[in-house]
């Protein structure tokens, strides 16, 4: 049975130290939500975080970088607090067409650490305005 299901993506924003191996502040932003029609008995939450990627014109997890030290998950979808899996289904979950409103959120790394200046165009520092 297809539903609409709401999805309110975030992307949270991690300020990773290169020194420390840790985020060191995270700042979150509201996008504004999407609908999608899907059939909980059958797409899983993968395909979900998948779709609003492609509709965000995200790039694919895939191709993120990965700083050291950071183990987490890119992804993830929330449903009343409780994280899904992304190899259940949406019914699995406990997604039905009267409770169909579920958060996503994209991590992001932003480096900040010290880097030895060589004066080629690709040295820069992260100032709080960058983040």
């Amino acid at each position: 049975m297809t539903i609409s299901l709401t999805v309110q993506p975030r992307v949270q924003r991690e300020k990773w130290s290169l020194y420390w191996k840790e985020s060191m502040s995270t700042k979150t932003d509201i996008l504004d939500p999407v609908v999608l029609s899907v059939d909980e008995k059958k797409t899983k939450v993968g395909d979900v975080l998948q779709m609003v990627s492609s509709r965000m014109s995200w790039p694919p997890k895939q191709e993120l970088l990965r700083l050291e030290g950071f183990e987490e998950p890119w992804e993830l979808c929330v449903l009343n607090g409780k994280e899904c899996m992304e190899d259940q289904t949406l019914a699995d979950c406990g997604i039905t067409k009267e409770n169909s409103t579920v958060t996503t959120v994209r991590k992001v790394l932003v480096a900040e650490g010290w880097k030895i200046k060589t004066g080629g165009l690709d040295d820069s520092d992260t100032d709080e305005d960058d983040f």
